[in-house]
């Protein structure tokens, strides 16, 4: 009983894991490129009808692959809402 009432306390007190917002396009990019193991080529706001900040569109090129991602990052969270496979984009370096 001693080592189950602290436990419960730890628990409880602990906050739960903390999501940062993803205010800028490299942020954004980093998330995607986190996401995918991919190269990220491009980065646009994007407006919806969601209540918050609205997301960001990242384009992933991956290298030695014929198709890249499309991901959709919420911009109040940092995190990957949707990913969309698409025709690789150009890479950033030729």
């Amino acid at each position: 009983m001693r080592l189950l009432v602290p436990a419960i306390l730890c628990a409880i007190c602990l906050p739960a894991a903390a999501t940062t917002p993803c205010l800028s396009p490299e942020e954004a990019m980093a998330v995607a490129e986190t996401a995918t193991l991919g190269e990220a080529v491009t980065a646009r706001r994007i407006v919806t009808h969601t209540a918050g900040f609205g997301e960001w569109e990242v384009l992933v090129h991956m290298p030695n692959e014929s198709h890249g991602w499309r991901c959709i990052i919420s911009r109040d969270s940092g995190k990957v809402l949707k990913q969309q496979r698409i025709k690789n984009p150009p890479s950033k370096v030729r």
